[in-house]
């Protein structure tokens, strides 16, 4: 039986809803979703709010968002009346930011005053027979991402080309395969992750140490 091609830009937002809250999920309309119908606001969202970055880069961070508790901003979106799902998302998707961007303000004067936080992690391994350090600690709070990043690109020091293999999947940030993408853009993109990575992991350190 041949089954039926999916229109995507033809949905309605109640189809799109029941699309991206049903388990398992379907990539390919994920792919689309995040990446096509959500571009224009998350691109207007780099431009504003992180200096021009790659917009595809915002996306991984989005669809966490969204995607949590059970794509609880989705089915909110479904008592509403009188605004599109497209309005509403950028509106959600503003504020988040937002408020990750003061957040990684707060944040960043910790991380310029602790440059050791890379070299202690670099150098230490969870093998190691000792009590657990306070950058272990921090490290080992951090999203699964994160934590991802910080191994393959500072503790086992590898390119952003040779991480991308493990960490584009999780990125969801190009319909594309990365090996298709311009290497500047691949390096770019995990160059911003690692930083964030970074400033998750000062905070966390901050949070395990009182300072």
């Amino acid at each position: 039986m041949t089954q039926k091609r999916v229109s995507y830009a033809t949905l309605s937002d109640d189809e799109w809803i029941e699309i991206l809250t049903t388990y398992p999920p379907d990539d390919k309309a994920c792919n689309y979703f995040f990446n096509i119908k959500c571009r224009v606001f998350l691109r207007y969202i780099a431009n504003t709010l992180f200096d021009g970055e790659e917009p595809t880069s915002l996306v991984g961070d989005f669809y966490q968002y969204l995607s949590h508790d059970n794509w609880r901003v989705l089915r909110l979106f479904a008592a509403r009346n009188g605004a599109s799902l497209g309005s509403y998302l950028s509106r959600c998707a503003l504020n988040y930011f937002k408020a990750q961007r003061t957040a990684e303000e707060k944040i960043r004067p910790l991380w310029i005053e602790r440059p050791d936080i890379i070299a202690e992690l670099n150098h230490f391994t969870q093998e190691e027979e000792c009590s657990t350090p306070p950058v272990w600690q921090a490290y080992e709070k951090l999203s699964k991402r994160d934590r991802d990043i910080l191994r393959l690109l500072v503790i086992e020091d590898k390119s952003a080309i040779e991480a991308a293999d493990e960490i584009w999947p999780q990125v969801k940030s190009s319909t594309k395969e990365w090996r298709q993408l311009p290497a500047k853009r691949v390096q770019d993109t995990m160059a911003m992750l690692k930083k964030r990575a970074l400033l998750a992991l000062s905070l966390e350190l901050r949070k395990a140490t009182g300072h």
